[in-house]
């Protein structure tokens, strides 16, 4: 800013003191508002004047225009901390849903743990039935306890692992024997199992309740 600008504004401030006073003690005087039109300010003192009205409108505009900012910005905040609230509620209480079904998981299929060797006897028990016995009413009766007790286990998801002709899996397979193959198609499959295992799978999940035990040719 120049020393002529700087002038400028100061000659403002006091021409604005001065028609301020001049309206307060006019105001005084006759206990009425001087007016416009009987002549008691002169053209440039209503143009000072009518800046100063101006630069006050302005300071109040920019006032609530900062309050306004103010005020949104505080709204902004308050709902993205909402936001984010939410969220991390949602987050908790999925995680607090994904740990109570595992629980229930768990629970069901330690029980279920406790009946697998019962099944397995029943199948042993199948398999050494002499095959002129297989009619007899005693072994139909425990091949339908033995299909109800799989039927039930597949309405839970658990199913019976699969071995024979496959090539072992680490995960799902425990060779506890090897025998000579018969051929060359045989060779590192599993030609026998000594005891079935069980898994319980639903959508990725895969849970190996007990491996089977396996024969390998070699």
């Amino acid at each position: 800013m120049t020393d002529l600008d700087e002038k400028l504004k100061q000659a403002q401030k006091q021409a604005q003191k001065q028609a301020a006073q001049k309206w307060d003690n006019q105001s005084k005087k006759d206990d009425k508002k001087p007016s416009w039109d009987d002549g008691d300010f002169s053209e440039l003192e209503k143009e000072i004047w009518a800046m100063d009205q101006v630069e006050k409108i302005q300071k109040e505009v920019e006032k609530l225009q900062k309050d306004l900012q103010e005020q949104t910005e505080i709204a902004t905040r308050a709902q993205r901390d909402y936001v984010n609230l939410k969220l991390d509620f949602d987050r908790y209480q999925r995680q607090t849903a994904e740990k109570e079904q595992d629980l229930e998981l768990m629970s069901l299929l330690s029980s279920v743990k406790k009946f697998l060797p019962f099944v397995e006897d029943l199948r042993k028990s199948l398999d050494n039935i002499p095959e002129e016995k297989k009619s007899d009413p005693l072994a139909h009766g425990v091949q339908l306890v033995y299909n109800n007790f799989l039927k039930t286990l597949e309405w839970i998801n658990v199913y019976q692992i699969e071995a024979i002709g496959l090539v072992p899996d680490a995960n799902l397979h425990e060779p506890v024997s090897a025998v000579p193959a018969t051929d060359e198609k045989q060779k590192w499959k599993i030609v026998q199992e000594f005891e079935r295992g069980f898994v319980y799978r639903k959508s990725d999940k895969q849970i190996v309740l007990k491996t089977s035990k396996v024969i390998v040719a070699q």
